[in-house]
């Protein structure tokens, strides 16, 4: 075994973390997964697999359109892969106070962390063992601005308020979305409301958590708008994430009149227009301006 070959091969960032994930997950991966988890140009990747090849820590193969890459089983290269995942580490081992409840990685955490959680929603969506492809958007590639998910149970009303008010108030600083763990039908109470203050949401669909997942999209911020029964199900998005648990009331068991009906539902926007504010105040740059005055938009 040529140790010094080996070890500076592996002095490369890139390098490095590809031949890590070939020791976490001891499987094949393709180039478009490498590409996937390690959110790196797919030139960067190939170049590094080639070379890992050309020294022989790892090896190719080609299924079809795509080309896998494996560990080289020789028992030196087994320890080395098995160093690399004890000991291999950007930062300082993470504190459980830094770690998020659902035992994702607050952003600007360890390195290899992320890229096993990565690894871990990478392969969960393999269909039958399958390659499956994923193409973010180019402008969500270069879209610098913090990502956010609000979800509830059904994506028809609380989630949709939170949505619309942090894109109304947030000053374009958010990237925003919504999902509803079991997708239903938006709430006519919320529509109207939302159309009384200018915001037109009647032709909008409602959409479920886990497609989002599956194109393994990622969030700076997933905010849990339902109960905390209903926020277990939500699935642990990839990467450092930040989540948060707003438990509001489900408007879909408000009961009355349509007047008693609509009078608790602005009474629940209000509260969570509230909650939205002091969101986008915490995030005010710089720290002295003030926060933002939620008013009501006039019907256009």
């Amino acid at each position: 075994m040529n140790s010094t070959l080996y070890f500076n091969m592996l002095s490369d960032e890139t390098r490095l973390r590809c031949f890590r994930l070939l020791a976490v997950c001891r499987t094949s991966l393709c180039v478009a997964e490498f590409t996937d988890i390690l959110q790196k140009p797919q030139y960067a990747i190939s170049r590094g697999l080639a070379e890992l090849r050309k020294t022989g820590l790892i090896k190719e193969e080609r299924q079809g359109k795509f080309v896998f890459y494996s560990l080289v089983d020789l028992p030196p290269l087994t320890a080395l892969a098995d160093w690399t995942v004890r000991h291999g580490s950007f930062g300082a081992p993470v504190l459980a106070s830094l770690i998020n409840r659902d035992g994702s990685l607050r952003p600007g955490m360890d390195t290899f962390q992320y890229d096993e959680e990565r690894l871990r929603w990478r392969l969960s969506i393999r269909d039958e063992d399958r390659v499956v492809l994923t193409y973010p958007k180019s402008e969500e590639l270069q879209d610098a601005r913090s990502r956010v998910l609000f979800v509830c149970v059904h994506n028809s009303a609380r989630s949709q308020l939170a949505e619309e008010y942090l894109r109304a108030y947030g000053g374009g600083r958010f990237s925003v979305e919504s999902a509803g763990l079991v997708p239903g039908v938006l709430n006519a109470y919320v529509v109207a409301l939302l159309q009384e203050e200018g915001i037109d949401i009647a032709s909008k669909k409602t959409q479920a958590v886990s497609r989002l997942y599956s194109k393994g999209r990622t969030y700076d911020w997933v905010i849990a708008v339902c109960d905390r029964e209903a926020e277990r199900d939500c699935p642990t998005f990839p990467g450092p994430v930040n989540r948060l648990s707003w438990p509001f009331e489900d408007p879909s068991e408000f009961t009355g009149t349509s007047e008693e009906i609509m009078s608790q539902v602005r009474a629940l926007a209000a509260r969570i227009k509230s909650k939205i504010g002091e969101f986008i105040a915490d995030r005010q740059v710089p720290e002295s301006s003030a926060a933002p005055i939620l008013v009501r938009r006039p019907n256009p």
